[in-house]
């Protein structure tokens, strides 16, 4: 699964691009961002796989968010200038794609994103992929049982086991062919296993709120609402709040409107 963050000032324009990534089955949306502020503030707390971004908005060009991108984070400009290709190219982006665009090429755009982000084993050894796909903070640890209600995690350190309660997990998080987990009290941490493995596994209080998403439900705290694209959800035991875009944003209100 790829993470996508959109950033583009035109309503219109960012709800066309998330309709037609959504309807690519290795792409979800995350989060949707109206200006370089509000994307500042969503990748504060979560770290997508790319960043579709317009160059001219209001406040601040698009260029001017990059600093803030994480480096295993891909950019896709899409923009109705062309001037700015050589700089976007410069600048590290996989690919520029010039407004109106249709399905065909943005499924140049998904299939280039696709090769980069795809977790190929002869290429690198798996956990140099998964530190560069989760950023520094991270590493790509295994899995080697679950006991009741706990996961066995490899220690971090390389030299055994930690026993994990699921009631300690408070998010789940798809990074490709891996999942990257909030635990209580600690960074969030990658894994070998996939979103459908913990679907299977956990137990009823964690809910899958998008593609790529499962969350502890009475873990949730509080919920902040940003704008009609995004939302911060608060977790006990946790200093960051998670952002969500549009599409768990409106699954979530269901689920904490529930008897």
């Amino acid at each position: 699964m790829i993470t996508a963050l959109l950033v583009d000032d035109e309503p219109k324009a960012i709800d066309r691009l998330a309709e037609m990534l959504e309807a690519f089955d290795t792409v979800d949306v995350i989060g949707r961002a109206r200006s370089v502020a509000e994307a500042e503030r969503f990748l504060r707390g979560r770290a997508p796989d790319v960043v579709f971004l317009d160059i001219t908005m209001p406040d601040r060009l698009g260029v001017d968010l990059l600093g803030s991108i994480s480096p295993g984070t891909a950019v896709v400009f899409v923009t109705a200038r062309e001037g700015y290709a050589i700089d976007a190219f410069r600048a590290g982006a996989i690919d520029y794609v010039l407004k109106p665009f249709d399905h065909d090429r943005l499924a140049i755009t998904v299939g280039r994103l696709e090769q980069r982000l795809a977790v190929d084993p002869g290429r690198a050894p798996v956990d140099s992929v998964a530190e560069e796909l989760a950023g520094d903070r991270t590493k790509a640890r295994d899995i080697s049982g679950d006991e009741g209600q706990a996961v066995r995690l490899a220690s971090g350190r390389g030299n055994g086991f930690v026993l994990v309660p699921y009631a300690d997990i408070a998010w789940i998080e798809a990074v490709q062919n891996y999942t990257r987990v909030q635990i209580i009290g600690e960074q969030p941490t990658v894994v070998r296993r996939t979103m459908q493995e913990w679907e299977a596994l956990l137990p009823p209080a964690f809910v899958r709120i998008s593609r790529s998403l499962i969350v502890q439900i009475p873990k949730i705290r509080s919920t902040q609402w940003q704008s009609r694209d995004q939302m911060l959800v608060f977790f006990g035991g946790l200093d960051e709040p998670l952002p969500i875009g549009r599409t768990p944003m409106a699954r979530l209100k269901e689920l904490l409107a529930s008897p």
